[in-house]
């Protein structure tokens, strides 16, 4: 199996930038970081999403997406970030959010596990 890691701040140039390759993968999984406080770029970041879903490469990958900085005073739940990015509406493929604090840890294990037994499964 093989694995393409891409890490980036901005996923508005990302999807442009990963996607314009002419080097073909089968991408077996998604991973995306969410900023927990900041409410602003939801929106953006489900229009990017969701573009990325539909690209023929992604048709089978599963998504795991952290919600990030949950030791934050005010961020977002993981399930208001799930209601705000429409995730229900994603029916074709697993797909799973993660509450996390990257200075922790805390919540990565639960998330890697459940992409690991997503990639497993399949």
């Amino acid at each position: 199996m093989a694995i393409f890691c891409s890490l980036y701040s901005s996923v508005a140039s990302t999807l442009r930038d990963v996607m314009s390759y002419s080097i073909y993968f089968v991408f077996q999984f998604v991973i995306l970081v969410i900023d927990s406080t900041d409410r602003e770029r939801l929106p953006e970041t489900r229009d990017e999403l969701y573009k990325m879903l539909a690209h023929e490469d992604l048709q089978n990958a599963a998504v795991l997406i952290f919600a990030n900085k949950q030791d934050v005073k005010d961020s977002m739940s993981a399930s208001e970030i799930s209601t705000m990015l429409a995730l229900s509406a994603i029916k074709d493929r697993a797909w799973h959010i993660q509450g996390c604090c990257a200075l922790t840890g805390e919540g990565l294990p639960a998330g890697l596990d459940w992409l690991k037994s997503q990639v497993t499964a399949n």
